[in-house]
């Protein structure tokens, strides 16, 4: 009875107003709505085609290939009035031609009929116009339209030609329409004309309760989900809504308004359209939701090897608080991280609790228990053994370990045995002088606890004789240049007089090196004798050899004599014969006095081409 007598006196009160007014209200009420999903699409209905973003609609003005411009004004709601549109503004009937094609057919001005993409198969520019006829014209077009109202025409390609213009939409920096190869220009919106008997004048202020901006945790399994209320209407149940997310990957509504969280983390604008009827004016209350994610953790709680990195992540919190004690986390416990992510790294036993927040709102409780057993890894050695020359130098080493026990004599060293070394940290060079088989484990600071593992290589040593290299054997009155190598050696000892380089003498030479190189010069017979040793003075057996510098005496006169000009001091040989000359006077220094006794004779030699 209460809700008949106030319906009663809202439907006289609406009456005197219409008296008053003259039905003014009503007339105001004609208008075109933005069209948001193709369900707005009804074949028969008038229709603008709109550029928002330009402030005008397509014309009734045919140019010679596009159609004009006209602006239109925009009411607070984003309707356009119907009352306030120019006579040059086009109305277009949309008609539903099949499946998903509708024609364009202007109602109004000089240039009615069909609108059509007019390029061709010889010349696809962007061309827009009107014909009254449609046969082989591309008249029926797709449409698509995007939760903003952003339409997508296309006309169909009938000639089935590339690179034909075909896309509707209004130029960026021209007042025309016109069809267009792909997206680019100024994109356009579709509105529907509503009848002016279908919308009342009444503002049913609509509104959720409760209020919009409302945080949540997408692993929140219950909420207070809103509803809609009005200060105006006790029941809404008579009224009729279209509902809709913005964003439905992270929450959707049904038809019914109920909204249910996707479990993704962002902000989606829930809408609650009524469009509007003969009591009351449309309205569009809209609910905001901002979901973030609770923590979660890349890593499995159980038992791992001395040591686990853990990443935290929580997309579209502004947070995250974490303890490591088992206490629960909260904004004012634990220690709060302002980012969506944290890496830990645990090493020891640990009770790890995370949540994550926005504002004041908190997540669920993230828990992970991670087992941390100590385990000493195997040792490495390189090289891993081989068969060497006089010696090698070994490294054993496992990072971060405290200490090392390794035997150079096979036995293991896990006994501390007579024969066992202990490294003082997690790496140490060796050197290995003779064959043994190397064998380490690693351990920690007491030597108490062992690796499992047992790193084993074998390494054999060999002692080879050095190699000798002569220049040459024999030569005459010429040096001759020894060279003497032991590859992996770290002393040569050697003598040239053939004494045995192990002796104490004073002709052996020592070299702390693997090679050694020298010359022979003086005129004699040489046997060289050479030993390499290892660090260890371990000494291989001596290689041997032998070469001889002789000197030659020519005999002054005889015919094989030859004589070579002298143009360095290493031509200079001790007991050589020589001739003084001058070649520019054609003499030479004759074994005769001049009757001076104080200077001695020429004796006249032809150089020409022969010195």
């Amino acid at each position: 009875m209460k809700r008949f007598f106030y319906h009663s006196i809202l439907s006289l009160f609406l009456l005197v107003m219409f008296c008053i007014t003259g039905g003014g209200n009503l007339a105001k009420a004609q208008s075109y709505q933005l069209v948001t999903n193709t369900d707005g699409l009804v074949s028969g209905d008038k229709y603008l085609i709109v550029s928002k973003d330009k402030g005008d609609a397509l014309s009734t003005e045919q140019g010679k290939s596009n159609r004009g411009a006209q602006v239109v004004s925009f009411a607070q709601d984003g309707s356009i009035d119907a009352a306030t549109l120019n006579s040059n503004v086009a109305i277009i009937v949309l008609t539903e031609e099949g499946t998903d094609l509708w024609s364009f057919q202007v109602t109004n001005g000089s240039n009615t009929g069909y609108l059509y993409a007019a390029g061709t198969s010889s010349k696809s520019n962007n061309l827009l116009k009107t014909n009254s006829s449609t046969s082989g014209l591309d008249y029926r077009a797709s449409i698509s339209i995007a939760k903003t109202g952003e339409a997508t025409i296309v006309f169909e390609n009938q000639k089935n030609t590339s690179g034909l213009s075909r896309t509707l939409q209004r130029n960026t920096s021209s007042a025309l329409y016109s069809c267009y190869a792909s997206a680019g220009q100024s994109p356009v919106y579709l509105y529907h004309y509503v009848e002016p008997s279908a919308v009342g004048s009444i503002e049913p202020k609509l509104s959720y309760n409760p209020a919009s901006d409302v945080v949540l945790s997408s692993n929140i399994a219950g909420w207070s989900r809103p509803a809609l209320t009005s200060e105006v209407i006790e029941d809404l149940s008579s009224l009729s809504f279209t509902y809709s997310s913005d964003k439905e990957s992270v929450a959707t509504v049904n038809s019914a308004g109920g909204i249910t969280l996707t479990g993704t983390a962002g902000e989606a604008v829930i809408s609650a359209k009524f469009d509007g009827d003969a009591t009351y004016a449309p309205q569009t209350p809209t609910y905001k939701v901002n979901v973030f994610d609770p923590v979660t953790l890349d890593k499995e709680e159980g038992t791992y090897d001395n040591e686990v990195t853990v990443t935290l992540s929580a997309a579209g919190a502004q947070g995250i608080v974490y303890t490591t004690d088992g206490t629960e986390p909260t904004l004012n416990n634990g220690t709060k991280v302002e980012a969506t992510s944290k890496e830990l790294t645990f090493n020891e036993t640990t009770t790890l609790k995370a949540i994550s927040y926005y504002g004041e709102t908190l997540s669920g409780v993230a828990s992970a228990v991670y087992t941390i057993q100590k385990v000493l890894a195997v040792p490495t050695i390189t090289p891993e053994g081989g068969t060497f020359n006089y010696e090698k130098k070994v490294t054993i080493a496992s990072p971060g370990v405290a200490a090392i026990v390794y035997t150079l004599d096979g036995t293991d060293p896990k006994g501390l045995g007579a024969g066992a070394e202990v490294i003082d940290g997690d790496s140490k060079e060796i050197t290995i002088t003779s064959s043994c088989t190397l064998k380490a484990r690693t351990s920690d600071a007491n030597l108490e606890q062992f690796s499992d593992g047992l790193a084993t290589a074998d390494f054999i040593i060999n002692l080879p004789q050095p190699v000798i290299r002569l220049s040459a054997e024999s030569t005459q009155e010429q040096p001759i240049t020894v060279t003497i190598e032991a590859e992996g050696a770290s002393h040569i000892y050697y003598s040239t007089d053939g004494t045995d380089p192990t002796a104490t003498s004073n002709s052996v030479v020592e070299v702390g090196a693997a090679t050694t190189e020298f010359t022979l010069s003086e005129i004699g017979s040489y046997t060289i004798k050479a030993i390499a040793l290892n660090s260890a003075l371990d000494a291989s057996d001596a290689a041997t050899a032998t070469c001889t510098i002789s000197k030659v005496v020519p005999v002054p006169g005889s015919a094989t004599m030859k004589y070579k000009k002298v143009t360095s001091m290493d031509d200079i040989v001790d007991g050589g014969v020589y001739l003084l000359a001058c070649p520019s006077k054609n003499v030479i220094m004759s074994d005769r006095a001049t009757e001076k006794d104080y200077y001695t004779a020429c004796a006249t030699y032809d150089f020409s081409g022969n010195e």
